[in-house]
């Protein structure tokens, strides 16, 4: 159940971040995630609610990893948007 709460959180998170979060002209305001995610995940194997084991840590290099390229393809989305204003 707890490895289903997480990839619902997961995916919210990320389709957040990409769409709301670093999608505007403030770069920084996207990395919120990214860092917290990071946080989050350490604490929780820290705090052993999240066992230190191959699976789980496979897991958090995934979210971890796919919450920066969301950033990224927020910023490009953003950065588009401002290209396509100029020319239209």
């Amino acid at each position: 159940m707890l490895g289903f709460i997480f990839v619902i959180g997961s995916i919210a998170s990320l389709v957040l971040e990409k769409y709301v979060l670093a999608n505007n002209s403030h770069a920084w305001l996207g990395s919120i995630i990214s860092l917290l995610s990071i946080v989050f995940i350490v604490s929780l194997m820290v705090m052993n609610i999240m066992p230190f084991n191959a699976v789980n840590i496979i897991l958090a290099v995934v979210y971890v990893s796919l919450s920066f390229i969301f950033w990224g393809q927020g910023n490009d989305l953003y950065h588009q948007k401002v290209v396509n204003r100029i020319y239209e």
